[in-house]
């Protein structure tokens, strides 16, 4: 089943949309367009970009929780980077840097960011 987290999230340009997108992922069908942030089942704490559609047919044997939602691809991407970044500041990543940093990170950071 596809469970809409409380604190749904979208990108400031798509808020006006946020309402349409939620009442897609009500529905049984359309959807197309529309990408789900979602928390992943193999790493606790990291989320995967998902189409709507997909998303229904993984909810058919499994719950998903969706955090947030986007009209494309690309902004999905931009929200995932987005809550990162919020997570990074409130400390919830070992060693995270905010997305975007100038630095890239290295094998040792990513290493010690999965312990």
């Amino acid at each position: 089943m596809l469970k809409l987290e409380k604190s749904i999230r979208t990108i400031p340009e798509e808020s006006g949309n946020l309402g349409a997108m939620i009442r897609s992922v009500r529905k049984s069908k359309g959807g197309d367009g529309v990408f789900c942030v979602v928390r992943s089942d193999a790493t606790q704490g990291m989320m995967e970009i998902v189409p709507l559609l997909y998303a229904r047919l993984e909810a058919k044997s499994r719950d998903i929780a969706v955090l947030g939602l986007a009209g494309s691809k690309k902004n999905a991407l931009e929200l995932v980077r987005q809550m990162v970044d919020e997570m990074a500041k409130r400390g919830e990543f070992a060693g995270a840097k905010p997305l975007g940093a100038d630095e890239p990170y290295t094998e040792k950071e990513l290493y010690e960011a999965t312990k």
